[in-house]
């Protein structure tokens, strides 16, 4: 938190409670307290829980509880836990997500009130250089350092914005919309507040409640750039005591910048709504502190804690009732234990009887044995049917004895009857899939199997590879040759890179069994 303070020059902003709101002033570091954080600053820790999406998750799963951290150190989401201090079983919950502010669903509203009274703005670029009503005043110097403030992101996604100027009445220079219209240009030229005597502070402010009171946003907050005081000084310390409390009613938190111009009275009464208010004496000042309250506005960001964790089997107790809960942020604590009601009431479902396996595993256990019997027990062959006895021949001359026969040749059948040419009985069938009990006729030389051209074969198989494998026919035979597949060729259960084949080989690719005919 050290680095917070520093950023912000070290100047904190602490939270004064009244009439049930907050209202927000900025004070020297130090000079505010509540919480537990260190190093100057203050680290506010606000917990609520989630029911799960049924939509989205299972119900079963346990809600989850969203942090939103403000003012903490910006750390990776592992460095976040959440835990029980008063549980009798120590649990520690790790953070299981972390949004940065705009990524949030808080949007924001912000009123700007700037002090439109001519001498205060400047007149410099319409009085002549002799005139003695001629004033430079802060509006050019502003507009250059408003460049540096980034109100397009000071809220997320559907943050709204109005600027309000007063001199002798307050007007709505750009209305409520969104927060990329609040720019340096929309403040306009000297030439807008020109002959604007008057200093109606407490109207501008009003004028600004009630723009706010309507939005529907999350947060909101008033900025007021002044010289400190009304037109009418005595009557403005009751209307904005009064004001103070309407704002901390409707949680608008207010912020009050005191710039002096030359023809600015001593003392202020906006300490009457703001109790201290931040006083600067340059244009740049005035960017700066508008850019510490913007920053301030965005010092947090957002955490998710799951309910139970499936790990360690183990969880925060969802009761109904309220239990103080602690984020640890790194080694430390953060803050003071957070009260939470940890509803809705959930508890982990519990396991389901397993009564049913009993049945089912001697069932299953029966089946495969006589599916074992019946694939792996050959029945018994049939005794051989004896000889023929041959009747005896009538004596006469012995035949000549027949002269011994030469080697007996292979013959294959060829396309057009030719012994010499490429055997054509070959084929496969499939056994299961798609493409169950068609033929596939091979080819002459190579035969491409595969899930798509250019394979010859194309079988529509999930586990087979484009170009699975290839069959090569010869005069010799046929031979099955793997094309580097995924999931391997396997020919009678066995997997092979190169098989000769023979009749009634099962060849096995992806998921699919090929019964291999041929005739040679």
């Amino acid at each position: 938190m050290k680095k917070f303070a520093e950023r912000l020059g070290l100047l904190a902003l602490i939270a004064t409670i009244g009439g049930g709101g907050l209202v927000f002033a900025e004070t020297p570091a130090g000079g505010g307290g509540g919480g537990g954080g260190g190093g100057g600053g203050t680290v506010e820790v606000q917990l609520t829980t989630k029911e799960q999406d049924a939509a989205g998750k299972a119900r079963e799963d346990a809600p989850t509880i969203e942090a939103t951290i403000i003012g903490g150190p910006n750390l990776p989401m592992d460095k976040f836990s959440i835990y029980e201090p008063n549980s009798k079983v120590p649990l520690s919950i790790t953070a299981t997500a972390k949004r940065d502010y705009t990524q949030g669903t808080e949007t924001v509203a912000i009123a700007l009130v700037i002090n439109g009274q001519e001498v205060w703005i400047g007149n410099d670029e319409i009085e002549p250089e002799d005139s003695p009503s001629r004033y430079l005043g802060v509006l050019k110097g502003l507009k250059v350092a408003l460049q540096t403030v980034p109100f397009v992101n000071a809220g997320p996604k559907g943050s709204k914005g109005v600027l309000i100027t007063y001199g002798d009445q307050a007007k709505v220079t750009v209305p409520m919309g969104p927060l990329e219209n609040l720019t340096p240009d929309s403040l306009g030229t000297q030439k807008d507040y020109y002959k604007k005597t008057g200093n109606a502070m407490v109207l501008g402010i009003e004028k600004a409640l009630s723009e706010l009171g309507p939005v529907e946003a999350a947060r909101k907050a008033m900025i007021v750039v002044c010289d400190g005081n009304d037109t009418n000084n005595e009557a403005a310390k009751g209307q904005l005591a009064a004001y103070k409390k309407q704002a901390a009613a409707a949680r608008i938190q207010i912020f009050a910048i005191i710039y002096k111009g030359q023809l600015s009275s001593e003392g202020n009464v906006i300490n009457n709504l703001v109790p201290s208010p931040k006083t600067v004496n340059s244009a740049e000042d005035i960017a700066t502190s508008i850019r510490s309250v913007l920053d301030r506005m965005s010092d947090r960001y957002y955490l998710t804690f799951p309910g139970f964790d499936k790990k360690s089997n183990l969880g925060l107790p969802w009761d109904g009732k309220v239990h103080e809960l602690m984020v640890k942020i790194d080694k430390d604590d953060a803050g003071e234990a957070f009260p939470l009601t940890m509803a809705p009431r959930w508890a982990p479902p519990q396991p389901r009887s397993l009564w049913w396996l009993w049945i089912v595993i001697p069932l299953v256990l029966i089946i495969l044995i006589i599916v074992a019997v019946k694939l792996f027990v050959k029945p018994s062959e049939p005794m051989p049917m004896p000889m023929p006895v041959m009747a005896p021949v009538a004596a006469g001359p012995a035949p000549e004895a027949p002269k011994p026969a030469g080697p007996m040749k292979t013959v294959m059948i060829g396309v057009g009857g030719d012994q010499d040419g490429f055997p054509v009985v070959g084929w496969l069938v499939p056994l299961n899939g798609q493409n169950a009990y068609q033929t596939f006729r091979l080819r002459s030389g190579a035969t491409k199997i595969g899930t798509t051209a250019p394979a010859d074969v194309v079988i529509n198989d999930g586990f087979m590879s484009t170009e699975h494998c290839q069959i090569q026919c010869s005069p010799t035979g046929f031979i099955l040759v793997d094309g580097g597949s995924t999931n391997g060729s396997y020919v009678n259960d066995k997997k092979v890179s190169k098989h000769e084949l023979v009749d009634n080989d099962t060849i096995t690719l992806g998921k699919t069994n090929l019964k291999f005919k041929s005739i040679n």
